[in-house]
């Protein structure tokens, strides 16, 4: 029995139709938001090329939303529409576990917070914590679920949660992360505030406007 060895160019093409069928003015429309010349990429899906370099690989795979570690697994199916149509699959389920990541509620971070003692700024007479200041931004500044800002600062949801609830100490990155979006080297111009949102009006001229 022959080994089967599928090109570049018929993976990608089983890809492309897979995902846009016919429908090349979307495809060459979001070929554009990846800086992927469309030229270019039609030119690949006639490749008889068993092999790109690497990091083109890695791009066209991630253009998909594949993982390009199942590239390997593509080129030697012995049917490549079914190997296509099952990581279609998979990514579909993890499009809709990722989805209902964002859906899950999560116990009110502030009301957990007042049951613990921060392991962060100590000040007695700070009003806020490190925590708190957290809270404040993704609430009520970025009004983004803790699923969010988990993945902003690649921790475990958990991990994330228990920091923004004091159990756990802010890292040095989040703590620098603070300083840069507040716009400040002391945070104490925070912690010791009496309100947040005034003190961040009142520092930004009322103007305060951030995202991810």
């Amino acid at each position: 029995m022959m080994d089967v060895h599928h090109t570049i160019g018929e993976i990608l093409r089983t890809i492309r139709y897979s995902s846009y069928q016919d429908d090349l003015r979307g495809l060459k429309h979001d070929l554009m938001m990846f800086d992927i010349p469309d030229w270019y990429y039609l030119n690949l899906e006639h490749s008889q090329a068993d092999h790109l370099p690497p990091e083109k690989e890695d791009l066209l795979l991630r253009f998909f939303a594949l993982d390009p570690a199942i590239l390997p697994q593509l080129r030697t199916a012995p049917d490549l529409q079914q190997a296509v149509n099952d990581a279609m699959l998979t990514l579909l389920d993890k499009h809709a576990w990722q989805f209902r990541r964002l859906q899950l509620p999560w116990p009110d971070s502030a009301q957990v917070a007042q049951h613990f003692d921060s392991p962060q700024n100590p000040d007695p007479d700070a009003k806020f914590r490190y925590a708190d200041l957290l809270r404040f931004l993704r609430v009520t500044i970025l009004k983004k679920p803790v699923v969010t800002l988990a993945d902003y600062f690649d921790l475990p949801p958990l991990i994330y949660w228990q920091m923004e609830t004091a159990q756990k100490p802010l890292t040095a990155d989040m703590v620098a992360w603070l300083k840069e979006v507040l716009n400040t080297d002391d945070l104490r111009q925070y912690t010791h505030a009496d309100d947040l949102m005034t003190a961040v009006d009142q520092a930004h001229d009322g103007g305060f406007v951030m995202d991810l």
